[in-house]
């Protein structure tokens, strides 16, 4: 095991690190106790876009994990912060996903619709039809932007897994022949805007996860240091990349930051 430099900021994924599903990873809630009460400054970041930054917060503080919403940056409020890059004021969108994606591209000033819509926006949807498919095949094939949330297969649930945003993705995007804007992990976005909370050195921020692929991949391309944990996501090599450290628990991680001064 290599040596552990100083740590002065951490930028977490949530499923496979903090908790699977609903059940807490013990070894996590007690890590990020002790992270809190040093001191330790960290922002979560989510490919999961069916909760809202305050649902994940009272999630997280229900397992005994302490966590702010505003530490908390969501694909789902990031993808549609990038039509307001893309699109005009009131334009017509098809939301493929949960009702937190919805609102949050109708909070942006976008009328949701079924048709004659100029963006789709796809995400985790657990009530995905070949009804929904067909919707975003005809818009998409005709011209219409598409949008996703992250390319995750899939998400480590209690028991075992379930299919991730992706899976939805790779059906869209095979039925119209047109590949989406990635705006989750393995992009750098979410990671950039944590670190810009934090305010940290990325020399000495860590970006951390349980998948090579989305979340080491995505604190390589923001330019951090990264840790893969071994709690979610089993993911079967070879891999194109390697992590700076890999761990089988958050317990591994030492904490040496000073105390200083917390906003919540």
């Amino acid at each position: 095991m290599k040596n552990w430099p100083n740590i002065s900021g951490i930028i977490s994924d949530l499923d496979g690190v903090a908790y699977r599903g609903d059940y807490p990873i013990d070894s996590a809630v007690r890590a990020f106790q002790t992270w809190y009460d040093s001191g330790l400054p960290y922002v979560f970041v989510t490919n999961n876009s069916t909760k809202s930054a305050d649902e994940f917060a009272d999630k997280l503080n229900r397992m005994g994990i302490p966590a702010a919403s505003e530490r908390i940056i969501t694909t789902s409020d990031a993808a549609a912060d990038r039509l307001v890059k893309l699109l005009k004021p009131g334009a017509r969108v098809l939301v493929i996903g949960a009702p937190t994606l919805v609102r949050a591209v109708e909070d942006r000033g976008y009328v949701v619709a079924q048709k004659d819509v100029v963006a789709v926006v796809a995400g985790l949807d657990r009530a995905f039809t070949f009804e929904k498919l067909a919707m975003a095949q005809l818009a998409l094939m005709g011209g219409a932007l598409f949008v996703g949330t992250n390319p995750d297969h899939m998400l480590p649930d209690g028991t075992g897994f379930e299919p991730g945003a992706g899976a939805i993705l790779k059906a869209i995007e095979i039925a119209s022949g047109i590949s989406p804007i990635i705006i989750g992990k393995p992009q750098p976005d979410l990671v950039t805007m944590a670190l810009s909370i934090l305010g940290t050195d990325p020399k000495s921020t860590f970006m951390l996860g349980d998948q090579v692929m989305t979340d080491i991949a995505a604190g390589k391309a923001a330019g951090l240091p990264t840790i893969l944990v071994r709690t979610g996501v089993a993911e079967k090599g070879p891999l194109p990349i390697s992590p700076d450290f890999d761990i089988e628990t958050l317990a591994s991680i030492p904490v040496m930051a000073p105390k200083i001064e917390r906003d919540f």
